[in-house]
């Protein structure tokens, strides 16, 4: 993927989406988003398939479109990826708070149990 990246920052690649963007931009664009140009860059590469048996000489545009059909996608698992690290912190979060608010119940109610002797006591090292 690093080559990748690299041949499409020094051949300037851009990719058809409202306009033309360039690699950066495809972090910035959604899961549906990508998916549209990476289906029009497969519509792209089959255009490009030559059946011809005298079409020796390989197609430039050949490479680069491969190259982007290849980041697009990886791009696109980088995202999914991130989304669903995001549900499971989201979900580790509330569960921690849960299990903090259970504790602060039980915390309460452990004090609640306590004799009033005790429960001086107690506000009294407060002050």
């Amino acid at each position: 993927m690093e080559n990748i990246l690299i041949e499409a920052l020094k051949n300037k690649y851009r990719f058809e989406y409202k306009g033309l963007i360039n690699v950066e931009d495809l972090f910035d664009i959604n899961l549906e988003g990508l998916d549209q140009i990476y289906r029009d860059l497969k519509k792209v590469e089959n255009d490009l398939q030559s059946d011809s048996l005298l079409d020796a000489n390989e197609n430039p545009l050949k490479k680069e479109t491969e190259n982007k059909i290849n980041i697009v996608k990886n791009i696109f698992e980088i995202k999914v990826e991130e989304i669903e690290q995001a549900k499971i912190a989201l979900a580790k979060k509330a569960q921690r708070e849960k299990i903090l608010a259970i504790i602060e119940n039980k915390q309460d109610q452990e004090l609640s149990e306590k004799s009033i002797k005790e429960l001086r006591k107690i506000y009294d090292s407060l002050l």
